[in-house]
C-alpha cells in the first residue's frame, strides 16, 4: 500500500528516464525506416486479372463443371500473410472471375482436408472459420472499397474497407453456393454490379483474393501482403482488367420498409404500440449512394455489452446501429483516440444507450470524383416531455493526392429543436480538419488536424483541439508518437470526449478542464524460423500522459511493458507490468468515505491466457495483482467456450475485482457474470441470448433475439428484453417485448 505525495509538479524519476529512452529509441526508428519506404513497389501492376465476359449460362449450385468456367483466367498461386508471409500456404487455392452485362461472377476452388473448422452459420463473422473472399476497390484509389466472403458451410459475410478498418454492418443483395468434396470444397458468387459503387469510366478495378485456413493457422491471399498488415488491407489489392468499363445500371432503388409490434413495461407500467417506417438507398450516380430514413427503429440491434469502469472518467461504446455505421469511415476519426469530435451515439440515444425518437434522416456518402469523396447527413429528433428535439447536421469531404494520402475536412452542427422551431442559444458546433500522409506501401504515415468548437459567446476561448502524430509499421519495428492540445471550453456535441469533464463528489458537479496529451508506443516483434510451437513474439512499451492545463500540472502518466506469445496452435500467452501515476485534483467516489485528492502511484502485474481458438471448448483466464490508489487489487476473469460445431456456441464468463483499501474506506467488490449462447438452424434462422449480471450498475439483463431471413437482406425479428435491480431482490425494472418485420425491395 503506498502513497506519494509529490511536490511541486515533480514526477517520479524512473518513469521521466524510462519515458525519455523510450521516446528516443522510438524517434531513432521512424527517422532510420521512414526514407526509403516512399520508393517501394505495391502491386498494382505486378498482379493483373484479366476479366472475361460470360459465354454461356451459370447455374449457382458450388460445381465448377460450367462450360463457361473452363476457359475463364485461372488465379494462383497464394501466398501467405500470416503466420510468416512471402511463403506458399500449405493448401492450393484456385480462383476464377467472370461478367456479364449485370453481375460479377466468382468461382473458388479451395483444396483442403474434410476436417474444417466452423465456428458460427451465423452472418458477418468472417475470420475464425475455413473461408474465403474476394476484396474488391472499384474506384482504384485505395480509399474504399467492399468483400463479400463465405465459409464452408455457406454462411456470407459482407463488408465495406477503407484504410486501416472494415465495416462488418453494410449489408447489400448477393448470392452465393458452396459444395464440399473429399479433398476441396467450391464456392461460386454471383454480386450484381447494382450492389456496387463504381465509375463507369474506370476499366481498371483493383481486387484481392484470400483464404481463412484456421486448421494449419493459415491466412493467404492472392496479391500479397506483409503480415504487419490485415489481410483486407486496400493497399495491397492488385488490378482487375476489365474489357471495356461496366456500364451503368438505371434503377438502382431499394426500399426497406419495415412494421414492428412493441411491449414496453417500466415500471409496472404496460405501453403497447405498432410503428412503421423504413429506409431507401438510391444510387444518385454509380459510386454517389443516398440514404433515407424515417422513424427510425433499431429494436433488433443487440444490447451493449456491459463493462466493468474502475476509472474517473466515461467509457466508450460501439456504434451498433447499421444506418450510422455503413460509410461513417468519412465522419469518424477527427481526433486523437476516444476523442472524437463526431460519435453517432449521440444521435438517437441517450447517455446512457436509450433510444430517443427520430423522426427522419438524410445521407449521402460516395465520390464525386476519383480523388474526392464527400458525405453529408441530417438528422431530427423528437421533443419528449423532458428533454428537447434536437436537428443534426454534418458534412464531411476527403481529397485523396499523392498514392494514399490526404486531406479532411468537417463541420458538424446540433441545434435545440421544438415543434415551434429553434431553440435560441442551444447549439454546438464542430469545424476543422486534417492531413494524412501515408507511404504507398502502409508503413510510414504522418498526421496533423485542428478542429474549432462554437456555443454561446461565454465559450468562445480555449475552444480547439490540435492533434497530430507519427507512426510506422513495419516488420519487426513498429510504433507512434502522437500529441494532442484540448481546451476547456472543446466541446464535442456531437463527438465524444474521454475525460475533459471532471467529476467532483463532494458538490456533484462537473468541473472541464483543458489538457494535453502525449501517447508513444514502441513495439518489437520477434519471428523465430526454427519454433515448432511459436508463431511469433510481440515486446512492447506504451506510454501516455496527461496534463491539466488550470495550473494543476500533471494529471497522470501511465507506462505498461508487455511481452506477448502467440503459438502454432492459435493459442496466447500475454505478460503485462503497468504502472500509473494519478494526481486525484478532486476526490474519487469510487468508495466511502471518498478516497481523498492527492498523487497515487501505482504498480500492477497482469497474465493472460488463449487456448486454441480452433477446439470445440475454448477458454481464456486473466489475472490481475497490484496496487489501486491507496489500495490493492485483485482482478480475475475467466471465459469458456463450447460449441457444437457449427449449430451451438455457448459462452460463460465471470469477471470479479476485489479491491483492499485501508481503514476508513470500504472495500469493494465488484462482478460481472455473463452467459452467451447462440443457436444457427441453418444459415438463416438464428437464436441468440445474452444474459448479464452487474454489480457496478446494479442490473440484471436478459436480451434475447431470434431472427428469421426469409428473403435476401429480408428479416423477421423477435426480440426479449429484460432487467431487474441486482440489490432490491431482482426488483423488476423493465421489459420490452418486440417483433419487426422488414423486407428488401429492389426496383
Amino acid at each position: 500500500m503506498t502513497i506519494t505525495q509529490q511536490k511541486n509538479g515533480h514526477t517520479p524519476s524512473f518513469i521521466s528516464i524510462y519515458v525519455i529512452r523510450h521516446t528516443a529509441i522510438l524517434l531513432f526508428v521512424l527517422l532510420a525506416n521512414g526514407l526509403p519506404l516512399a520508393a517501394q513497389q505495391t502491386n498494382d501492376s505486378s498482379f493483373v486479372y484479366i476479366l472475361s465476359r460470360l459465354t454461356s449460362q451459370i447455374r449457382l449450385d458450388g460445381s465448377a463443371e460450367d462450360s463457361a468456367w473452363q476457359d475463364a483466367f485461372v488465379c494462383e498461386p497464394f501466398t501467405l500473410n500470416s503466420p510468416i508471409d512471402n511463403a506458399p500456404p500449405f493448401n492450393r487455392t484456385e480462383v476464377k472471375m467472370l461478367f456479364d452485362e449485370s453481375n460479377l461472377y466468382v468461382l473458388a476452388i479451395c483444396y483442403d482436408e474434410p476436417t474444417y473448422v466452423i465456428q458460427t452459420l451465423k452472418r458477418d463473422n468472417f475470420g475464425d472459420s475455413d473461408e474465403f473472399a474476394v476484396l474488391i476497390d472499384p474506384i482504384g484509389k485505395k480509399s474504399n472499397g467492399f468483400g463479400v466472403g463465405v465459409n464452408a458451410m455457406g454462411a456470407q459475410s459482407e463488408v465495406i474497407i477503407f484504410p486501416g478498418n472494415v465495416d462488418f454492418t453494410w449489408d447489400n443483395r448477393w448470392y452465393s453456393a458452396v459444395e464440399r468434396y473429399p479433398d476441396h470444397w467450391i464456392v461460386e458468387m454471383k454480386i450484381p454490379l447494382k450492389s456496387i459503387r463504381y465509375n463507369e469510366s474506370n476499366t481498371d478495378w483493383r481486387v484481392n483474393f484470400c483464404r481463412v485456413d484456421p486448421g494449419h493457422n493459415e491466412r493467404s491471399s492472392w496479391a500479397p501482403i506483409p503480415r504487419q498488415f490485415d489481410l483486407a488491407d486496400i493497399g495491397f489489392y492488385g488490378t482487375l482488367k476489365w474489357p471495356q468499363a461496366p456500364k451503368k445500371l438505371g434503377g438502382n432503388i431499394s426500399l426497406i420498409p419495415y412494421v414492428s409490434i412493441r411491449n414496453d413495461e417500466v415500471n409496472s407500467a404496460n405501453d403497447s404500440k405498432i410503428q412503421s417506417g423504413g429506409d431507401a438507398k438510391i444510387a444518385l450516380t454509380p459510386s454517389l449512394n443516398l440514404d433515407l430514413t424515417t422513424y427510425s427503429d433499431f429494436s433488433q440491434v443487440e444490447v451493449d455489452a456491459q463493462v466493468t469502469n474502475l476509472t474517473r472518467f466515461n467509457i466508450f461504446f460501439p456504434e451498433r446501429r447499421q444506418f450510422f455505421i455503413e460509410n461513417n469511415d468519412i465522419f469518424n476519426n477527427y481526433g486523437l483516440g476516444a476523442d472524437q469530435a463526431f460519435y453517432s451515439r449521440t444521435i438517437g440515444l441517450s447517455a446512457a444507450g436509450s433510444p430517443k425518437p427520430i423522426l427522419y434522416g438524410a445521407r449521402i456518402t460516395g465520390n464525386l470524383s476519383e480523388s474526392l469523396r464527400i458525405g453529408a447527413f441530417n438528422m431530427q429528433t423528437r421533443s419528449q416531455e423532458l428533454s428537447p428535439g434536437n436537428n443534426f447536421t454534418g458534412v464531411s469531404f476527403q481529397q485523396r493526392f499523392l498514392d494514399r494520402s490526404s486531406f479532411r475536412g468537417i463541420f458538424l452542427n446540433r441545434q435545440g429543436w421544438t415543434g415551434e422551431g429553434q431553440i435560441e442559444n442551444d447549439f454546438g458546433r464542430n469545424v476543422g480538419g486534417d492531413m494524412q500522409f501515408t507511404t504507398s506501401n502502409g508503413q510510414f504515415v504522418a498526421s496533423m488536424g485542428y478542429l474549432h468548437s462554437f456555443k454561446p459567446e461565454k465559450y468562445n476561448s480555449e475552444n480547439g483541439q490540435l492533434y497530430g502524430g507519427i507512426a510506422y509499421n513495419g516488420q519487426n519495428f513498429r510504433g507512434y508518437i502522437e500529441a494532442q492540445r484540448i481546451g476547456k471550453n472543446y466541446y464535442t456535441d456531437m463527438g465524444f470526449n474521454s475525460r475533459i469533464e471532471n467529476y467532483d463528489p463532494e458538490t456533484a458537479s462537473i468541473v472541464r478542464i483543458g489538457y494535453t496529451n502525449v501517447g508513444s508506443m514502441l513495439n518489437y516483434y520477434i519471428y523465430p524460423s526454427n519454433s515448432a510451437t511459436v508463431n511469433y513474439h510481440w515486446s512492447g512499451l506504451e506510454n501516455f500522459v496527461w496534463v491539466n492545463s488550470d495550473g494543476t500540472g500533471l494529471n497522470e502518466w501511465y507506462s505498461r511493458l508487455r511481452h506477448f506469445l502467440f503459438f502454432k496452435n492459435t493459442s496466447a500467452l500475454r505478460f503485462r507490468l503497468n504502472n500509473n501515476f494519478v494526481r486525484l485534483i478532486y476526490p474519487f467516489g469510487i468508495t466511502t468515505p471518498y478516497l481523498p485528492n492527492g498523487d497515487y502511484n501505482m504498480t500492477e502485474f497482469n497474465v493472460q491466457y488463449n487456448s486454441d481458438n480452433r477446439k470445440l471448448w475454448q477458454f481464456e483466464l486473466f489475472g490481475v495483482y497490484g496496487q489501486f490508489y491507496n489500495g490493492f487489487k485483485h482482478t480475475y476473469r475467466a471465459n469458456v467456450i463450447y460449441r457444437v460445431q457449427p449449430w451451438v456456441s455457448l459462452k460463460v464468463g465471470v469477471e470479479h475485482n476485489d479491491i483492499r483499501f485501508p481503514s476508513p474506506y470500504e472495500d469493494k467488490k465488484i462482478t460481472l457474470g455473463t452467459i452467451r449462447s447462440e443457436i444457427n438452424f441453418s444459415t438463416k434462422i438464428f437464436w441468440t441470448t445474452f444474459f448479464q449480471y452487474n454489480t457496478q450498475a446494479d442490473n440484471f439483463n436478459i436480451n434475447s433475439r431470434l431472427q428469421y431471413r426469409f428473403a435476401p437482406m429480408s428479416d423477421v425479428f423477435l426480440v426479449y428484453t429484460d432487467n431487474y435491480a441486482i440489490e432490491n431482490d431482482f426488483a423488476h425494472k423493465s421489459r420490452f417485448v418486440v417483433l419487426k418485420l422488414n423486407y428488401w425491395l429492389t426496383l
